[in-house]
Formats: C-alpha cells, sequence, structure tokens
C-alpha cells in the first residue's frame, strides 16, 4: 500500500506547535499526536445516489426510508466482517438544501485504509471513489454482477483521505497537551482539540468552544465562569429521551412485538404501576 508522506510542512499548523513546544515543555509534546499518520488515518468517501436503484438495499438495512425527512441510520452502521473495517451513515436527507430530490448522501469510511478489500482486493487508500461504492454496495447486499454498474451510473462517490483524523486520540500523558492558558502567559493561549481542558470530550465542536471562552474569561480577567459540561451520560433522563428520539419519537408500548415480549412488557409494566419510574418513562414518551 501507498505510505503517507511524514515530512510536516514548513509553516503548517503542526510545525507551528514544534516549534512552540520546543521553547518549553509546558507547551505540550506535538510528536506524540502527528508523527505516525499510519495511525491516526481513515479513508472517507461520500456516496450521492443518482437515483433509485441502491435504496432498497438501505431500506432492507436501515428498515427507514430515506426520504421521510426523519432519522435514516441513526448513528453509524458497522460492517463487522469489513475487512477495512468499513462504516456508513446516513443523516436527515436532503442533507443540502440544493440537494436535488430523489438523491441520498451517505458517508462511507474505513479504518483500515491499509487492507485489501473484501471485493475490491485493493487497500482503501489506493481505491478509486467508484470501487470505494463497489466495496460499500458488495456489503450492503447488491448482487455482484449489478455492482460495478450501479458504482458507475447510479451513484458519485467522492474519495477523501484524512491523515490525521483521529490523531487527538492518540496514547497521550498529561503534559502532552498544553494547558489552555499556561502557567505565566498574559497574551498567548492555546485553543482547540490539542489543548487541555477538564471534563470535556475531544471531537466536538463544544470542546473547541470551551477552550476559547476559557482563554478570553482568563487573559481578561472577565469574572465569568466557562459553561460547566453537560453530564448528560450520567443522566438517566437524557438517555432515555436521546433513546426515544433515535427511535423517531415511537414509544416501547408501540413497538411491532412477539406474543412472548409482549407478554413480559405488560408484566413488567405493571410492576412500574403508580411508581416513580412509570411517570418518568411516561414523562418522557417511552411508554
Amino acid at each position: 500500500p501507498a505510505k503517507f508522506n511524514t515530512e510536516i510542512r514548513e509553516s503548517g499548523g503542526w510545525d507551528m506547535w514544534r516549534k512552540i513546544a520546543a521553547q518549553d515543555p509546558a507547551f505540550g509534546h506535538p510528536d506524540k499526536f502527528c508523527s505516525d499518520p499510519e495511525q491516526t488515518n481513515w479513508m472517507s468517501a461520500t456516496v450521492e445516489t443518482l437515483d433509485d436503484r441502491i435504496i432498497p438495499y438501505i431500506k432492507n438495512i436501515c428498515k427507514r426510508d430515506p426520504f421521510t425527512g426523519k432519522v435514516v441510520t441513526g448513528g453509524i452502521v458497522s460492517v463487522k466482517d469489513s475487512s477495512w473495517l468499513l462504516s456508513w451513515t446516513i443523516n436527515r436527507q436532503p442533507q443540502f438544501k440544493a440537494q436535488p430530490k430523489g438523491h441520498c448522501l451517505v458517508w462511507v469510511y474505513g479504518l483500515f485504509s491499509d487492507k485489501p478489500g473484501d471485493y475490491v482486493k485493493k487497500p482503501m487508500r489506493e481505491c478509486t471513489g467508484k470501487e470505494i461504492c463497489m466495496e460499500w454496495l458488495y456489503h450492503i447486499g447488491v448482487p455482484e454482477d449489478q455492482i460495478e454498474e450501479l458504482a458507475e451510473t447510479s451513484a458519485n462517490t467522492v474519495p477523501c483521505m484524512m491523515p490525521y483524523i483521529t490523531a487527538f486520540f492518540m496514547p497521550r500523558a498529561y503534559g502532552d497537551r498544553p494547558d489552555v492558558v499556561p502557567a505565566g502567559a498574559v497574551n498567548f493561549a492555546f485553543l482547540g482539540q490539542f489543548a487541555e481542558t477538564k471534563r470535556d470530550t475531544i471531537f466536538t465542536t463544544e470542546y473547541s468552544m470551551r477552550t476559547g471562552m476559557e482563554a478570553v474569561y482568563t487573559l481578561l480577567n472577565v469574572d465569568r465562569g466557562v459553561p460547566e459540561v453537560w453530564g448528560s451520560v450520567y443522566d438517566l433522563r437524557a438517555l432515555l429521551d436521546a433513546t426515544v428520539k433515535l427511535r423517531d419519537g415511537k414509544k416501547v408500548t408501540d413497538m411491532d412485538l412477539g406474543l412472548i415480549e409482549r407478554l413480559v412488557l405488560k408484566e413488567a409494566l405493571k410492576k412500574i404501576e403508580h411508581t416513580d419510574i412509570e411517570k418518568l418513562l411516561k414523562e418522557y414518551n417511552v411508554i
């Protein structure tokens, strides 16, 4: 497979951080994150369906029509037997105002860009958009004698290599990322995904915004607290609400269940009748 060029571009972001960090260890250790793109890359592609020939295969997996304007995949669909560790996701359609009616946008990506595919026997990073689409079509169940034709005439696929997409997830120790405002700093700060701020999770827009707020409030002595990170992962109400929304607001009691499942649900509802649990589930439209 093709190898990445690991030479850092002069005057680019990584190069700038390296030069700054060389002045003081408190400014972090960029090489922990930027030295090996073989460990930090994804290969992705955007597939635009051009007609209705691929849509039935999407429906068969999602059990949803992508053109309803509602949730389609509700997250990512991971192809567990893919040599590329291929995943794909479809947001609510249309995704863009000028998107042609009847066209569906699919984001496809693979973690192992250096491995040969299962249908296209090439590493993902060496594939054209059409070949990536062919591999995806193979994994969603398109008959092999139709794969190349559909990839050619029923879809337009644009590939994109992201060498450092998971760089901020690389193993690190405290101090490898600089504090937003290092000790003694009076007129500069570090912002974004490679700065250290408490409790928040990188890979989110909120992380970058919070480091900016922290920098401004600290350097300008603004008497205002940076908004606390919302602890939704520990909030049962938020988890219930998110679960129902993923199901387009459909209640558990409206699910198409088998006889045994219906009986179990009926007994469970009896157990919680007139309790705070029942009240909570009703409040968040679970039942």
